[in-house]
């Protein structure tokens, strides 16, 4: 009987290692607080992660989309929430990925939003366009971020980099920042981003506007910019306003297992109501494959399955 009672202590404690053996672990690069990336992959973690108890997200916290791409392609992240330009600049081994490896491990999983780049500054300000920025202090995001990438990009396009005062901080610091007079505007990629969001309520802000000659230079130097709208209700107070947008992806490590992949992207595409009522960016969560294959990076093999079954991939 004792024999009986250890050999089925034993089952169970073998049972349980394997249980836990077979926990797959994913670390998944948002941004930092502030930034939408941040709280897309958190609320997106957290929903995925009712659904399937054996895989473990860890939300990791990063610059935002250069410092995600550079961190996949070195390995230190499984996903990672991405700009479609650093995929293809990944791969070309130009801009901000000149000195680093070719991003050849990058695979697709999905479209996750298209955001747009833009200054805010205070309705009382005294700049009311983009070339009012001239000599003053202009928060670009923090290091590592897609978001100094896009500013910087677009200050350049303009020819207006070397005419401002620029600083790296971040989304959250940028924000109570020009509340408290510190800085006289920042830029933001994407929206709705809290730090703005939250500016709003206590203070009047201005986001200021494109003219239509300078939303062609920039396509004209960065062809990978596209125009759009950010709509009226995205700000309290803030007019509809054009201006540049870059297409943003949901990328895994081609090392992620195919059989997670297609599982977590089955539940985020089951609970993309939930994932939106997190944050609206997740209501925008399309397929987009054909668009992400002409960055030349193939699809992840989970993804594609997944696509496949739902009839979604490209003929």
């Amino acid at each position: 009987m004792r024999k009986s009672a250890l050999f089925f202590a034993a089952a169970l404690l073998s049972t349980s290692a394997g249980a836990a053996s077979a926990q797959t672990d994913i670390a998944w690069g948002g941004s930092n607080p502030g930034g939408v990336m941040y709280y897309m992959v958190g609320v997106a973690g957290t929903e995925i992660g009712k659904e399937l108890p054996d895989v473990n997200i860890t939300q990791v916290t990063t610059g935002g989309s250069t410092e995600n791409a550079k961190r996949l392609i070195k390995g230190e992240l499984d996903m990672g929430i991405v700009y479609g330009s650093h995929v293809y600049m990944s791969l070309q081994q130009s801009g901000p990925f000149e000195s680093g490896d070719k991003g050849t491990m990058l695979r697709g999983v999905a479209m996750a939003y298209q955001g747009p780049t833009y200054f805010v500054t205070l309705g009382d300000s005294g700049i009311e366009t983009l070339a009012d920025l001239a000599g003053k202090k202009v928060a670009l995001g923090p290091p590592g971020s897609g978001t100094v990438f896009n500013c910087s990009n677009i200050l350049g396009a303009l020819d207006l980099l070397d005419k401002v005062e620029p600083s790296m901080m971040t989304f959250a610091d940028a924000g109570r920042a020009l509340g408290n007079g510190q800085i006289d505007a920042f830029c933001q990629s994407s929206a709705p981003a809290a730090a703005v969001t939250e500016l709003a309520e206590t203070r009047e802000i201005a986001v200021l506007p494109y003219e239509d000659g300078q939303l062609a230079k920039i396509r004209e130097v960065y062809p990978f910019y596209a125009d759009g709208t950010m709509p009226e209700t995205m700000y309290k107070g803030v007019p509809a306003t054009e201006m540049p947008y870059t297409t943003v992806y949901w990328v895994a490590h081609e090392r992620v297992p195919a059989d997670i992949v297609e599982k977590v992207v089955a539940i985020a595409y089951a609970k993309q109501e939930a994932l939106a009522q997190g944050h609206k960016a997740w209501a925008q969560m399309k397929p987009d494959v054909a668009n992400f294959q002409a960055l030349g990076a193939p699809m992840h093999p989970g993804a594609e399955a997944y696509y496949k079954s739902k009839g979604q991939w490209p003929n």
